[in-house]
């Protein structure tokens, strides 16, 4: 039923399940010692009631009391019992000291309970969170060959936590409901054996109904986890690439798709509900048909003379404990699929294929390493999928030297790469590592080295390179531990980025905020550079390293290369011929081979690949001015070109300043500055007066109210809102749930009453047999009405979560980009997968719980004032005191805990995110285990928390137990007080002790409530805080101008007030034509980009499009007008015609090839085996950095929009595909009247560019 390996996960997790079997089965036998007290005590009463002649009744009441009984022999007992219970009886004290003996063992064992339930289910969490971390430091740098990230991220997170029910519930509950029916057994069968085998007989009717549902539900189960994890994952891609579906419109049709799988996900979690409603209510049908079963073999064993009615009543309490356990098993049936199928889904990552490692270590004192690559070849995929990549390589690296790999863009140059550093494996040929230790030369084949050898002698810096969330100071020191802070910023002054941070106030503990938000392309890039550096590695692969710095920057770091080079084996893999020209050795790919080696002026010379690629500088010169270049201005921008250079040359002050293609005006504020972070952004994002907003999906958002009652009850107030719309089926539910409480308190008392109208004192006017089919009839309507409650409970909570799905994307659409810059990834997800989750707690298992306990309080009450009115007030006091008193001061002792236990959480997923994102960076620098202690870390803190939560728990539930005792034996008390001189109020006395001790299923279940309910409501805070945090800037502009240009009107602008980006700038973009906007890394130029698509608005200033404030224009008219493509392209997990399409959803398959060919990677495509319909995997990461860069160009030309914005569009190409690119767009501006926007670092690629501005 469930993998055995799960025991063997953590030490000590077989005797902590145990050991909470064995507290809930010592919480049993206090039960049942608690019910022959129970009985015992009202025993000193029972013996007084005498069957009684009804012939001998002269006068009845209105409910069947005899008033005025005839004198007989037969009634002597009850006559002389007036005297008899004149006092409490002698044994009195006897019992009042096995109560208390009771009360102790059950508050411990209660206690104990929770605690090793909580121990064991956080122990396994811990186990295997580590040992997924793990297996994927196992997978070594070629994980991502073989996982997926949020197959990762979900399993760590989501998957790991349904395990938690599975361990702390699911699996001591199965013990304990094999062992609790035999142990009842053997208590009862001594008092009446037939009601005892009857009873045991019924029990396992359960567990088979509950096998045949595993049976038949494991298959569902499956696609049930499938579909969530399909839609966490879909989110995922969807938040990641956000920007690039507002960008081009398309995160209407991307919440569209998120609803349709957030529907799916409803519809598939309805059928697997049904599946386990159907399973409870035939549950609930065996259960209380059995209990009704029991207690009626003890009425005809009564009837009959054979057991007498202490015996009969001693049934009659416990026939229902036969079966709670394995009913309470059946209701963990639902996290118990979960837990099971989450620990598939976890184990088959863990059963993953470890790759090959070897176990040769190089040595660490060897003065050189040199590389050879004989007749490589490499594919990926396998069978049809197999796509060739390399074959027949043939080159060396010797140490000294620097070896440039040039090569147009999917020639195989980054392969080649990945197999040097491990990244990729499977290689065929021989990859060759050589070494001089002493004078002695040796070299070894690349797939015997050590995984950790590997790595510590190849360093690889790429384009893609991650930095992680924490400060600069903790990235750096990865790459050398013990690195002093002269050793760093000597680093950083080699990578040219020391000045910047000198400029920030942190220096070296600088924040650096997830996916380095804060920073731009080239900052980042810079950052790694000096990382690499510290690195003490034989053998450096810079793959593509500065392609995102400006041109000084890169000349200096390409010295700084040169100068490794010296030393060490450094490869530098470029597309920019350009940097390979003063090279040692230059290896030429050309379609997955290499065609030339050689240097350069011997490569020039001769008519080869190296030589087009040169010649292609040529062309590239050629690619400038359009034959018939020129910029078309709208009227409203006629007036900024023409004053543009007096007033900036006048103020001296704009960050930015108009010049043409042969002059600089870089003023002097245009100074490096960082993008923006995500503290600054909610306090500087408006022009208007706004206070910052807390970010969305923190704790913090939810922190504010959890000590006020007001806070809470106005959260209440708004969930209760969001129902409001589905009253009908709560009204329902609550009435179903009504009438079933009811029938379950009221089985057992009928059945007493039963027993009494035997005697001839019937309860309420019921005979013996009107009483038992009462009992029979509530046992069915028991198992129809859990049904219907249930059913309806859960269709009103699920629809619900779908909506809050679909407003929590909503709200991210309406933020995104400015307001998620630098949130956690995996905080969202959590946001939208787990707190959507828990909010199923209130919207299906508080709100009806609350109406059901009320009402049914009320008729318990009513009914027992008929009995007498003392009991009615007992009853109303002690259902006071569970059912309000006691929720309210659990819910005061757990109201911080909720939201830390969300927040560290949250904070867990960031970094789980965080870590498998850069995974390959902490297998390089080895730091695996430091990363995994801070999980571990995390993991415990969390551990902590909900232990508090447990150990708050368990007391309270212990004590909601002892007020039920306490309740149930102040009933016996008034019993016996009222029986006192009138013995004929004897029946309904122990009538309404059962009808009390029976009564608080409803009402425990709310002292229950607080402990799930202070996540529910974290969570509730968090969903609202990012439903009501106000945007960056507010859309709600209705013109639709035609595009006459746009234009800075003294803008002002920045992210920290102590450092502006753009001050006093005026500037205007054409018509028609190219503008380029030029100048080193961080200057801001993409925000000047991001001011155009009103990602921002200004500070001061305006931006006007048509002449019309950029505010008041309709904002996805302006999206239709308007397109961009970042600095980084974001390639969904799909095909390659999925990510063109959403420029345009219904673009035919010719109309993506000509954007493909425009993008110069057409042929590419038609290379492949599926064409468009090849998949590019999670992030792009099937295709190299070239080829993802040129899809997202064909993306763009698809668009045909009248504004195009570049932000450095060919950063990561080689020199002809710039060449062609630049082309594409000459031809695009040419073709028809179209703006573009060209911002770069380099200077040549604004030779294409009608006018310059440079910072």
């Amino acid at each position: 039923m469930f993998d055995k390996r799960l025991f063997s996960l953590t030490p000590g997790i077989k005797r902590l399940v145990a050991a909470k079997v064995v507290c809930l089965w010592v919480s049993l036998l206090a039960d049942i010692g608690f019910a022959y007290v129970l009985v015992g005590l009202l025993g000193n009463i029972l013996g007084y009631v005498e069957p009684l002649d009804a012939s001998k009744c002269t006068q009845l009441n209105a409910i069947g009391r005899c008033l005025n009984p005839a004198q007989t022999q037969g009634d002597s007992a009850l006559e002389s019992g007036k005297h008899a219970l004149s006092a409490y009886p002698d044994n009195y004290g006897m019992f009042i000291l096995f109560i208390a003996v009771i009360v102790v063992v059950k508050y411990v064992a209660t206690r104990c309970s929770a605690y090793f339930g909580t121990r064991a289910s956080e122990s396994v969490k811990l186990a295997l969170r580590e040992k997924l971390y793990r297996k994927m430091l196992q997978l070594g740098p070629s994980y991502a060959q073989r996982v997926r990230t949020s197959d990762v991220v979900q399993s760590a997170g989501e998957g790991i936590e349904q395990i938690q029910s599975f361990f702390e519930l699911f699996l001591p509950q199965l013990f304990y409901s094999i062992l609790a029916p035999i142990t009842l057994f053997i208590f009862v069968a001594p008092v009446n054996w037939p009601a005892a085998l009857v009873l045991l007989v019924c029990a396992p009717l359960i567990v088979i109904i509950v096998g045949l549902v595993a049976m038949s539900a494991s298959r569902v189960f499956k696609k049930y986890w499938g579909k969530y994890t399909d839609m966490g994952a879909a989110f995922l891609d969807d938040l990641q690439g956000l920007e690039t579906l507002k960008t081009f419109d398309a995160d209407g049709r991307a919440a569209e798709d998120m609803n349709r799988k957030a529907e799916e996900f409803r519809v598939m979690t309805m059928r697997v509900l049904q599946i386990q409603l159907r399973s409870l209510s035939a549950m609930d049908l065996v259960a209380y048909g059995g209990t009704a079963a029991g207690i009626g073999v003890a009425i005809w064993q009564f009837m009959i003379g054979q057991i007498w009615l202490p015996a009969a009543l001693v049934v009659a309490l416990l026939s229902a404990s036969f079966f709670l356990p394995l009913r309470q098993l059946g209701s963990y049936f639902h996290v118990a699929m979960n837990g099971m199928t989450s620990t598939k889904r976890i184990f088959a990552l863990l059963d993953a294929p470890v790759p090959h490692h070897g176990s040769i270590r190089l040595p660490s004192v060897a003065d050189s390493v040199s590389v050879t690559f004989d007749h490589v070849g490499f594919a990926y995929g396998s069978g049809d999928d197999k796509n060739i990549a390399l074959h027949d390589v043939d080159f060396s690296a010797q140490p000294g030297q620097l070896t440039a790999i040039v090569g147009v863009s999917g020639s195989g140059k980054s392969t080649a790469a990945g197999l040097l550093g491990g990244s990729l494996v499977g290689y065929d040929g021989s990859i060759r590592l050589g070494y001089s230790l002493l004078g002695t030369s040796a070299d070894v084949e690349l797939s015997d080295v050590a995984e950790q050898s590997l790595t510590g002698a190849v360093t690889v810096v790429s384009a893609r390179s991650h930095l992680f969330a924490g400060t600069l100071r903790q990235n750096l020191v990865m790459a050398k531990p013990g690195a002093t802070d002269n050793d760093l910023w000597v680093a950083l002054h080699q990578a040219r980025i020391d000045d910047f941070v000198c400029a920030q106030p942190g220096g070296l503990d600088m924040k650096i905020e997830q996916d380095a938000a804060n920073l731009s392309g080239g900052q980042r890039q810079r950052f790694a550079i000096a990382r690499a550096l510290l690195r003490d590695s034989a053998i450096y692969v810079f793959d593509e390293a500065t392609s995102s710095v400006d041109v000084e920057s890169e000349n200096r770091i390409l010295a700084t290369i040169r100068d490794l080079a010296d030393r060490k084996t450094v490869l530098m893999i470029t597309h920019r011929v350009a940097n390979a020209v003063l090279a040692d050795q230059i290896v030429v790919f050309d379609h997955g081979t290499v065609a030339q080696t050689g240097q350069h002026d011997a490569l020039v010379v001769t008519d080869g690949v190296y030589a087009k690629l040169f010649r292609a500088q040529a062309v590239f010169e050629h690619v400038s001015h359009r034959d018939d270049a020129r910029m078309m201005v709208g009227s409203e921008q006629m007036r900024q070109l023409a004053g543009m250079g007096s007033r900036a040359a006048a103020s001296g002050a704009s960050a930015l300043s108009m010049g043409d293609t042969s002059q600089s005006a870089s003023q002097s504020a245009a100074e490096p500055v960082s993008e923006p972070s995500s503290t600054d952004t909610a306090a500087n994002a408006n022009s208007a007066d706004t206070s910052p907003d807390t970010a969305p999906g923190t704790a913090s958002a939810a922190g504010d109210t959890t000590g006020k009652r007001s806070g809470s009850m106005s959260l209440i107030g708004r969930l209760l809102g969001e129902v409001r719309p589905l009253s009908l089926y709560m009204v329902q539910a609550c009435l179903y749930g009504t009438i079933g409480h009811l029938s379950a308190t009221f089985l057992p008392v009928f059945g007493v009453c039963a027993l009494f109208a035997h005697l001839g004192h019937p309860v309420w006017g019921l005979s013996s047999r009107t009483a038992v089919i009462c009992m029979v009839v509530c046992g069915v309507l028991r198992g129809i009405m859990r049904y219907a409650e249930q059913y309806m409970n859960h269709n009103v909570a699920f629809r619900l979560l779908a909506l809050f799905r679909s407003k929590a994307f909503a709200a991210l659409r309406r933020l995104a980009p400015a307001k998620l810059a630098g949130k956690g990834k995996g905080d969202l997800i959590s946001l939208i997968t787990t707190d959507v989750e828990l909010l199923e707690i209130f919207f299906a298992h508080t709100i009806s719980p609350v109406v059901i306990a009320v009402v049914t309080t009320v008729v318990f009450a009513v009914a027992a004032f008929t009995l007498d009115p003392w009991f009615a007030l007992l009853l109303v006091v002690s259902h006071l005191i569970v059912g309000v008193l006691l929720p309210r001061r659990f819910a005061a002792s757990v109201r911080t805990l909720g939201p830390k236990i969300r927040k560290y959480s949250a904070q867990l997923d960031d970094v789980m995110l965080d870590d498998m994102h850069g995974l390959d960076e902490i297998i390089r620098f080895g730091q695996g285990n430091k990363r995994l202690g801070n999980i571990v870390s995390r993991t415990r803190r969390l551990w902590s928390e909900r232990s508090r939560l447990s150990r708050r728990t368990g007391r309270f539930t212990a004590i909601g137990g002892l007020l039920v005792i306490a309740a149930t034996v102040g009933a016996v008390m008034v019993a016996l007080r009222v029986s006192q001189g009138n013995p004929f109020s004897i029946p309904n006395a122990v009538v309404a002790v059962v009808l009390i001790a029976s009564s608080f299923g409803p009402t425990l279940a709310l002292s229950a409530l607080p402990a799930n309910l202070t996540q529910t409501f974290a969570s509730a805070r968090r969903l609202f805080a990012l439903l009501d945090e106000r945007p960056a800037v507010v859309e709600t502009g209705t013109d639709k101008p035609e595009y006459d240009g746009m234009a800075f009107e003294h803008v002002d602008f920045s992210y920290r007030p102590d450092q502006p980006i753009v001050r006093d700038l005026s500037l205007a973009v054409p018509k028609a034509g190219i503008l380029g906007i030029q100048g080193p890394s961080g200057r801001g130029k993409s925000t000047v980009l991001k001011l155009l698509m009103r990602y921002w608005d200004p500070k001061r200033g305006q931006v006007r499009f048509s002449g019309v404030p950029l505010p008041q224009v309709d904002a996805a008219y302006r999206r239709r007008v308007q397109t961009m493509m970042s600095q980084e392209t974001y390639l969904f997990d799909g095909s390659i015609a999925q990510n063109l399409r959403i420029a345009d959803e219904h673009a035919s398959d010719e109309q993506l090839r000509e954007a493909l060919r425009k993008a110069s990677v057409l042929d590419l495509v038609d290379s492949l085996p599926d064409g468009l319909d090849t998949q590019v995997g999670e992030l792009g990461g099937r295709l190299s950095e070239g080829e993802r860069q040129r899809i997202g160009l064909a993306r763009v030309f698809l668009r045909k929009a009248d504004l195009v914005l570049f932000d450095e569009p060919t950063s990561r190409l080689d020199a002809l595909n710039e060449a062609v690119i630049l082309t594409s767009i000459n031809q695009m501006a040419a073709e028809r009247d179209v703006a573009i926007v060209l911002v770069s670092h380099r200077q040549s690629t604004m030779r294409v560019a009608d006018v310059v501005v440079r910072v």
